[in-house]
């Protein structure tokens, strides 16, 4: 141990932290947290103020405890991520905003304290503090935005490596009204007659011009953004950097790479790039269940009658049982039992084959066929859901037949399973139902799934849930 700890201090210098990782947020981030809560606190005051309530130490227990929930939620809510326009921020907002006050609220009924303070305050306080958050934080962009645009220089960066990553990155800075750095042009090896994924910036030279250029062009700035079969020569063009004082920053190439919930964190200082695990867990991951419980709970009581009738006509449409149970991969790819309502007459598929239903399929009943249309036969799968076998949003569990088929066929098919399987999905809303006959079907459905699970949010699971109703009925189900 004497040794390695010696040699890494030979290397990287007497004077290096042993820290690797700095973890900064801009400081307008956290001037606009303070904001909230100055807004949070004053709209609190101000209806006390209004009310006329004498014991105003009262209202010292929410307003000194707001501020630490806020701080724990906000970030994590998404309310100071990048701007991507005021109705995503006003939602987060929102969102964060309820969280809070619906823990104060339950800490309350706790302590036997919530007889003390008025509930029309209450209200009046989650009501006007979320309007005068969104506003404040609509009227803070428009003051940077201006200030942003009153600022006439630039200042140049330079792009090493056309690659697709790189081009998301220089459309996203270059388009970006809040900074002050633009990207004036790109460094690679390939030629303009070349694929050139970097469109409207100019290639100034080879990679082994960087040193050259970045002094020809005065540049403060470079994103190393090279394709992953080139990650080797960036410790040689940063070792070339380090004497001209400028910005060094790097991109991996995760364009590059099948993700699923992708992230960074840090353990002992040191950067970890997670490429591939569950997006559901911790807060999100009992958000997810309170959703699936109440919402399931509360199906199964409305459509009781409907899927009684349904276990009647079931029944009497042919021999054999209500339900029906088909073995399939849930999370992790443990296998769990999938309930539906029957909607084929009993027949048999030998080894291991399982036959998708088609147009004019004979095997289906004529009670089967109209359950199968309305999915009137997914409804038991209420049951899976309370009993934590699968979620209500989600990627659609397959026949395991059919994964086994498509794991060698399609790219990352089998990490669909890294979170519970749903009712209903994103690939679903958006017209992937019914037979997969072609592979390109079968594609489209895991990009679905994928871009759910890279986007997971409890609005999303409300979403996609609406729009499953509005679309049950399809003539691509049968």
């Amino acid at each position: 141990m004497r040794n390695f700890n010696a040699n890494i201090t030979g290397r990287s210098g007497a004077g290096r932290s042993h820290r690797m990782l700095r973890a900064t947020k801009p400081v307008s981030l956290k001037l606009q947290l303070l904001l909230d809560i100055a807004v949070v606190e004053g709209v609190l005051f101000l209806l006390v103020w209004l009310k006329g309530i004498t014991d105003a130490q009262l209202y010292y227990y929410p307003a000194s405890i707001a501020p630490l929930l806020m701080l724990l939620i906000y970030s994590s809510a998404g309310v100071y991520r990048r701007f991507s326009g005021h109705v995503n921020r006003s939602l987060n907002i929102l969102w964060a905003w309820s969280r809070v006050v619906a823990i104060l609220v339950v800490w309350a009924f706790i302590t036997k304290d919530s007889e003390a303070f008025s509930r029309q305050i209450i209200l009046s306080w989650f009501i006007g503090a979320a309007f005068a958050q969104v506003a404040v934080h609509i009227s803070t962009n428009h003051l940077i935005q201006l200030w942003m645009k009153n600022q006439k220089q630039t200042i140049a960066s330079l792009l090493v490596g056309n690659s697709r990553l790189g081009a998301h990155l220089a459309k996203h800075i270059n388009s970006n009204p809040w900074t002050v750095h633009k990207i004036v042009g790109v460094l690679d090896d390939a030629h303009i007659d070349d694929e050139w994924f970097v469109e409207g910036l100019p290639r100034l030279g080879d990679v082994s011009d960087l040193y050259a250029i970045v002094k020809k062009h005065a540049i403060r700035r470079v994103y190393f953004a090279l394709p992953m079969s080139n990650s080797h020569q960036i410790r040689d063009m940063q070792l070339q950097l380090m004497d001209l004082n400028v910005d060094i920053i790097w991109a991996p190439d995760i364009f590059g790479l099948h993700m699923v919930s992708p992230s960074v964190k840090e353990v002992a200082g040191v950067p970890l790039y997670y490429l591939s695990e569950s997006p559901i867990v911790e807060g999100a991951r009992l958000s997810k269940w309170l959703l699936d419980k109440v919402v399931a709970v509360l199906a199964l009581i409305m459509l009781s009658p409907l899927m009684i009738a349904t276990a009647i006509a079931v029944k009497m449409s042919s021999p054999g049982p209500v339900l029906f149970r088909q073995a399939r991969h849930g999370l992790d790819g443990e296998i769990i039992q999938v309930l539906k309502f029957r909607s084929m007459n009993l027949h048999e598929e030998h080894g291991g084959r399982v036959t998708q239903a088609r147009q004019g399929d004979n095997r289906v009943t004529r009670v089967g066929a109209f359950i199968r249309r309305t999915s009137i036969d997914e409804l038991p799968q209420l049951f899976n859901v309370l009993r934590g076998d699968m979620s209500l949003v989600g990627p659609r569990p397959h026949a395991l037949a059919h994964n086994e088929f498509y794991a060698g066929k399609v790219s990352a098919y089998m990490s669909r399973h890294r979170i519970l399987p749903g009712m209903t999905g994103l690939a679903q809303v958006n017209g992937c139902r019914g037979e997969t006959d072609r592979l390109e079907k079968m594609e489209r459905r895991v990009e679905y799934d994928l871009t759910y699970m890279n986007n997971w949010s409890i609005w999303l699971d409300v979403s996609i849930m609406i729009k499953t109703a509005v679309t049950l009925i399809s003539k691509d189900v049968y």
